[in-house]
């Protein structure tokens, strides 16, 4: 329901992250080529600063999965309407030949079959497999009501951008890694299952490629998702799986300095080595998930080599916009030095940080531990003496960082993030990594205990975050959410389960403290992500608290996103979003509830939600500035759909003038003092 019920959509926005990707689609359909030109400049919707140029064609510089899932929708809506994009012939006209595709229609089929549709069917599985993480059903629920409809992947699937695609696919191929390492150790007991099939490893090998198809970034979980699988393929021998590690670090730093033939013949060494410890069915999955990450691949390669001329060349590297061009020519593509302030922003940031939009993420840090649990190598008595010991330890490094983090808040703030003292940021860093260590060997094992799926999440999560705050451009722009960290949200969302579903181990009290929070946490992702996602997914740079200070007078205005209400039933658009609040009602009551059976447990829990819940909500709601309030205003300005009574107050007006002439247009651009203005609209004209 809360999924397809709403269509954020506000034409004057012109969010040219996604109406690159929709000039791409439609010019595979309707012109069988990647290059836009025609698109852009037949069309007025608006200023797209995502285009890359070469030999005089203008191409999508964004990598090519999104507008390449959209190419058998868009085709099929022009076969179902018999309608395009293409301008009608005189003949045509006086045919009476249907008018042209509007854009509102394209992309809202384009939205819901390459971002709904798919974000419903991960749901459907996601909700299955963190119900192995553990035994409480309400944590399930809270952590899989949070991921889907409480956090970034609710924004970006309701618009035609990558974001959330390439954390499905990120999440979609652990998911069936896990699933083939079940069958395994299923396999042993059950003989009924068979212990090697491939079809998840296909799964897995064409999921952890597809995220880079959606999002260059993301080519660090895909990274990781491979190392993972040639982890758990080396099934003999591990010493030759020690050996082939260092070879292939040394084959990749000759590469690098351009030892082309010695890091061949040093990588050969390394695959020889490796290939020792594989049994025939871990030879066999292996060449099922090569079989599956080749599409995605050669998918992107094409798209460079026909575009680019090169299959290792994207679209940044012929950029039309200057400003973007001079800053992804610095360094790795954008990337040129890590920055502590755009690290513990994307996490931390109160306006859009990952952890603050979903609370629940907190959780995270302990579920890394506890997926990661150990205990002292020693035996007899002397076992608790040395666990307690080593838990101490850890706790007074965290008691020592926590001091350094809390003494470096005011120094930043101070130089509003500015000069050398932001090093002291760093302590963020070491206080999560001091939590996960005392996590690992203060907490039980959850439910269902993996170091090897931990220490591929906590691997993408690092790499990623590195990488995004390495990029000159990490904010994003008007987003909901840290957007460039999109792949994590599911990653720490599974993470955030096992620490939960940990944490509760050992008592009754425990396991209500746990549901509690855990439904606060549910409640506030609700307000603070799933509002801006269905209502206006392009929250400005400018809010510190972005729902009181924008989206509260924006619902108190009345107003509303399209909706199917208002679409089907011709009502106020706030009014036809009743079923969307009538669902978003049903989860929170769930959350109230918890595990809970008698109505006295039941009340109980539900004052400790809700009190969770207004404790999370207060320091936000303190920290909004309320004294510049134009931002806001400008919002409710291009506020699209209007509400009724706004349409009703102000009466039709005289017919619109006939549109000016391109010669009449570049006089007056001339006239008016521009005459290089005047002479770009002749020549589009004339092309």
């Amino acid at each position: 329901m809360l999924y397809l019920w709403v269509f954020p959509y506000h034409a004057q926005v012109n969010n040219p992250n996604e109406n690159v990707r929709v000039y791409m689609t439609v010019s595979i359909v309707d012109d069988h080529t990647f290059a836009i030109n025609r698109l852009h400049e037949q069309y007025d919707w608006g200023y797209v600063n995502d285009k890359a140029v070469r030999n005089g064609r203008l191409y999508s510089s964004k990598a090519p999965g999104t507008s390449y899932l959209g190419v058998p929708a868009y085709w099929l809506l022009t076969r179902i309407t018999g309608r395009n994009t293409r301008p009608l012939t005189a003949a045509q006209y006086r045919a009476h030949h249907a008018p042209m595709l509007e854009r509102t229609r394209i992309i809202y089929f384009l939205r819901l079959w390459s971002n709904v549709l798919p974000a419903l069917v991960f749901a459907w599985f996601w909700h299955r497999f963190l119900g192995r993480y553990t035994s409480i059903p309400a944590l399930r629920e809270a952590v899989f009501f949070s991921t889907m409809a409480g956090s970034l992947i609710f924004a970006y699937s309701e618009m035609y951008a990558s974001h959330s695609q390439n954390a499905i696919c990120a999440m979609g191929a652990l998911m069936a890694i896990e699933t083939t390492r079940r069958r395994d150790r299923e396999g042993y007991t059950t003989p009924a299952i068979r212990s090697w099939s491939l079809v998840p490893m296909f799964f897995a090998g064409m999921l952890g490629a597809g995220a880079t198809m959606f999002e260059y970034p993301a080519a660090i979980a895909t990274a990781a998702v491979a190392l993972f699988i040639l982890s758990m393929s080396a099934e003999k021998r591990p010493v030759f799986l020690l050996a082939s590690m260092p070879l292939a670090a040394i084959a990749a730093k000759l590469f690098v300095r351009h030892h082309r033939p010695a890091a061949v013949a040093v990588f050969l060494l390394a695959a020889a080595s490796y290939g020792m410890t594989l049994s025939w069915r871990s030879a066999a999955r292996l060449v099922v998930a090569g079989i599956g990450g080749s599409v995605p691949t050669f998918l992107t390669l094409y798209y460079h080599k026909r575009c680019f001329g090169s299959p290792w060349k994207p679209g940044y590297s012929y950029l039309e916009n200057p400003q973007f061009h001079a800053e992804t020519s610095q360094g790795f593509f954008g990337a040129t030095h890590f920055s502590w302030e755009s690290g513990v922003r994307l996490w931390l940031d109160p306006a859009f940080g990952l952890m603050p939009m979903t609370v629940i993420f907190l959780a995270g840090f302990a579920g890394f531990g506890a997926m990661l649990s150990w205990r002292p190598p020693v035996e007899g008595k002397w076992k608790s003496h040395a666990t307690w010991a080593v838990r101490g330890v850890l706790g007074l490094i965290c008691v020592f960082v926590m001091a350094k983090c809390m003494a470096a808040i005011p120094v930043i703030r101070a130089a509003n993030w500015q000069g050398p003292r932001i090093a002291e940021a760093s302590w963020v860093a070491w206080m999560a990594l001091a939590l996960i260590a005392l996590a690992s060997v203060s907490l039980p094992r959850p439910t269902r205990g993996d170091a090897a799926l931990a220490a591929t999440m906590m691997l993408s999560c690092i790499g990623l975050s590195r990488l995004i705050g390495a990029m000159n451009n990490w904010r994003g722009g008007w987003q909901v959410g840290p957007r460039y960290l999109a792949t994590l949200a599911p990653i720490v969302g599974l993470a955030a389960i096992a620490g939960l579903d940990a944490i509760a181990k050992g008592s009754d009290a425990r396991r209500r403290g746990v549901t509690i929070f855990a439904g606060g946490a549910t409640l506030h992702a609700l307000l603070f992500s799933g509002l801006p996602s269905a209502w206006f997914p392009h929250v400005p740079t400018e809010f510190l608290s972005p729902v009181f200070e924008m989206f509260v007078p924006v619902v108190r205005s009345g107003l509303a996103p399209h909706n199917a209400g208002s679409h089907f039933f011709k009502v106020d658009a706030m009014v036809g979003m009743i079923p969307f609040f009538l669902a978003a009602i049903a989860i929170a009551i769930i959350a109230f509830r918890g595990d809970e059976k008698r109505p006295v447990s039941i009340a109980a829990h539900t004052v400790g939600v809700f009190a969770v819940f207004l404790a999370l909500l207060a320091p936000l709601a303190a920290a909004a500035k309320y004294h510049d309030m134009g931002v806001t205003r400008f919002v409710r300005g291009i506020w699209d759909p209007r509400p009724r009574h706004e349409v009703r107050a102000y009466p039709p007006g005289p017919p619109r003038e006939p549109r000016e002439t391109t010669v009449q247009r570049g006089r007056a651009i001339d006239e008016a003092g521009d005459p290089t203005g005047a002479l770009e609209t002749y020549r589009r004209a004339a092309r």
